[in-house]
């Protein structure tokens, strides 16, 4: 009787395991599109191909889905995914935005002005100059005709023609790094340095020749605190992010143990 009841159990255990292999192997046969996965799909088609997908199109995008995850699954069963560095390294990647999404909390007025204090040199304001120019085209003799045009305006008080400048005449407010990077490297070098009111120069720039007048300047100075806040925040919070980061991986390395082939000493 015994026997029996033995032979039951284990006919019923080899039932129960091949129902469970089974619904597992069907599982893995098993795929689900969500919605949210496929509106995804379609904004960003969308906006690649500046128009909504018809119906033709949007059977394409979910054909290529279910192919992609077809292959993806089977890679996975031949372990293609392991001992890739490229793949470890896309992982490591998404783990780390994860991370970095998460909220982090915001700081107190008190706990950014000390975040301010600790970094004002930072926020440093440049020098800022805002000037008019004359532009004098290289390939019509810029440099003679500036100078001939400096002259006039010494002697006569008279304003002589110039050629169009591309970015304008007038420009106002700007650094030395904001005016090199329209006028060339090092153009600001000498006008930061002028005076209001004369016109100097010529100056050469990788266009040609200019004569600049400039009209206001507002010296190099510490911020005022309202002045920059917006800019402190971010940077406090990008800092937070960064150092809990850092602070997570720490903490996953010590679960870890670190083995490293003895020929490769450092």
């Amino acid at each position: 009787m015994s026997k029996k009841l033995l032979s039951f159990l284990c006919i019923g255990l080899a039932i129960l395991l091949l129902d469970s292999w089974l619904d597992s192997s069907n599982r893995d046969k098993t795929i689900i599109l969500y919605d949210d996965e496929i509106n995804s799909l379609i904004e960003t088609w969308t906006l690649q191909v500046g128009r909504p997908p018809n119906d033709k199109d949007l059977k394409g995008i979910i054909n290529q889905l279910i192919e992609e995850e077809i292959l993806y699954r089977e890679a996975l069963k031949l372990d293609l995914d392991k001992n890739d560095i490229i793949i470890k390294r896309r992982l490591a990647q998404k783990i780390g935005f994860l991370k970095q999404e998460e909220k982090s909390k915001l700081p107190t007025e008190s706990q950014l002005k000390e975040y301010f204090e600790s970094k004002e040199s930072e926020y440093f304001l440049d020098k800022k100059l805002s000037f008019t120019h004359l532009y004098f085209s290289k390939e019509k003799n810029g440099t003679e005709r500036a100078i001939t045009s400096l002259k006039i305006i010494q002697e006569q008080d008279d304003l002589p023609d110039s050629d169009p400048f591309l970015l304008g005449k007038n420009f106002l407010n700007k650094t030395s790094k904001e005016i090199d990077r329209d006028f060339g490297n090092d153009f600001s070098t000498n006008i930061i340095r002028g005076t209001i009111g004369s016109w100097l120069g010529p100056y050469e720039s990788i266009y040609g020749s200019h004569l600049v007048k400039i009209s206001k300047i507002i010296e190099a100075r510490k911020p005022v605190y309202e002045e920059v806040k917006k800019g402190v925040l971010m940077d406090y919070l990008l800092e937070k992010k960064q150092q809990e980061i850092r602070n997570y991986i720490d903490e996953l390395k010590e679960k870890y143990k670190v083995q490293i082939n003895p020929k490769y000493n450092f």
